[in-house]
């Protein structure tokens, strides 16, 4: 599978977004990448999130995030940028996108957490019907 470039994963950087550490060409999204918006960065949120990031071993904790992360990954052939909260299958606000080169998986990545409010809305919508649901089973 294509390694994802650094001059792709410093535009991720340069626009305040948190990074994680590749993973393995093994790895079911071989050579990609966790992106996430620290809470520190201007752009679209979700009031009150937890991306609940689990490092293993020694890499560098992630900073607090105030937004869904996605990952970045190449098939080899397409560039996939994947946001999925729910399983087994995506729910409201998940998605998958495919590209054909990475700077168009970039400028989706930058859109999600800088553009168009729409999809985080769809998500935050989701988190607000989830919890409302969770507290009504409560009672």
């Amino acid at each position: 599978m294509a390694k994802i470039e650094e001059e792709y994963l410093k535009r991720f950087r340069d626009a305040g977004l948190f990074v994680s550490v590749p993973y393995s060409s093994e790895h079911g999204w071989p050579d990609g990448v966790r992106v996430g918006k620290p809470i520190t960065t201007p752009g679209n949120s979700i009031a009150g999130y937890d991306a609940a990031y689990i490092t293993i071993g020694a890499v560098p904790e992630p900073p607090e995030m105030d937004a869904p992360m996605v990952v970045l990954y190449s098939t080899g052939e397409e560039w996939v940028i994947h946001s999925q909260e729910c399983v087994p299958k995506l729910g409201p606000g998940d998605f998958i996108n495919v590209w054909s080169t990475p700077e168009e998986a970039v400028k989706d990545v930058i859109d999600f957490y800088f553009g168009d409010p729409a999809r985080m809305q769809a998500k935050a919508d989701r988190q607000k019907q989830t919890a409302k649901r969770q507290n009504s089973q409560k009672q």
